[in-house]
């Protein structure tokens, strides 16, 4: 590992990055690091060990992503000095090893979420057996309320009203028909109003109806596959599966296990 002239560990290397790695690519490199080198996922043996690269990481992370820091650090470190006057166990100490809500009190974990050192009162408790901290703990509640497309609770699953079935099908796309109909006639007098010929007037309607019938056909065989269930489903299956009161915006449960697809689950192409 590069060193400093005085024997410091490069931070930039601590980080695997470029020293001249722009500040997203240093947050990016900085979250990956924590997940990987985090004492919750390693044996018992290695925490001592994962807790002190889980320190490195919060040292080359406090300076790099400071512009006023990392600007006195490159200056440092082109001219081979350190940043400091302390010792490497000195700044360890004073920048890492206390809790970054309480400055004075000494830090117990690491939160997995946002990679800082916390003490006793700042611990969360953990999610998906992973230590989390007061604040994220928080956002990431809040993350769940708020996102589209999170699966409810087992007793939200039950939709009351019956499912559409095939005749809720019918009628979709038997008014989709329609109304594509009425825009294609709209298109093809309207090209006559502005002078078009009719053959010129009827190969625009032709035109655009292709599109209309590309989209439909993708449309119906679009497919996702459950993550709880393995079942795949389409659009079809969500409409057909869904109460007479979700016509118009029929919800992504599966038709299978009754789960509802995130919205990030349901941007994913079915392979």
């Amino acid at each position: 590992m590069e060193e400093s002239g005085r024997g410091e560990v490069d931070l930039y290397e601590t980080l695997q990055v470029h020293q001249r790695a722009i500040p997203e690519v240093i947050e990016k490199a900085y979250r990956v690091l924590v997940r990987k080198y985090h004492p919750d996922v390693h044996p018992p043996e290695k925490r001592d060990w994962a807790h002190r690269k889980m320190t490195q990481l919060n040292v080359a992370y406090d300076v790099l992503s400071d512009p006023a820091s990392r600007s006195e650090y490159d200056a440092a470190r082109r001219l081979g000095r350190s940043r400091s006057d302390l010792t490497d166990e000195e700044q360890v100490d004073a920048r890492t090893l206390k809790c970054f809500n309480h400055p004075k009190r000494p830090s117990i974990k690491f939160c997995w979420h946002c990679g800082r050192p916390i003490c006793g009162e700042c611990f969360g408790g953990d999610i998906h057996g992973h230590t989390i901290c007061v604040p994220c703990a928080v956002l990431v509640e809040r993350d769940q309320q708020w996102r589209t497309g999170m699966d409810p609770r087992p007793q939200d699953r039950v939709r009351e009203g019956a499912p559409m079935g095939g005749k809720g099908l019918l009628v979709h796309y038997g008014l989709l028909t329609m109304l594509f109909g009425a825009i294609l006639w709209a298109v093809y007098y309207i090209a006559l109003a502005f002078g078009n010929t009719e053959q010129q007037a009827l190969l625009l309607a032709t035109g655009l109806a292709v599109v209309f019938l590309v989209l439909v056909v993708q449309r119906l065989t679009w497919r996702v596959l459950c993550p709880e269930c393995g079942e795949s489903t389409g659009h079809a299956g969500f409409r057909a599966h869904a109460p007479w009161s979700e016509f118009l915006a029929p919800q992504p449960y599966c038709p299978n296990c009754g789960r509802r697809f995130r919205t990030t689950e349901l941007q994913q192409t079915f392979d």
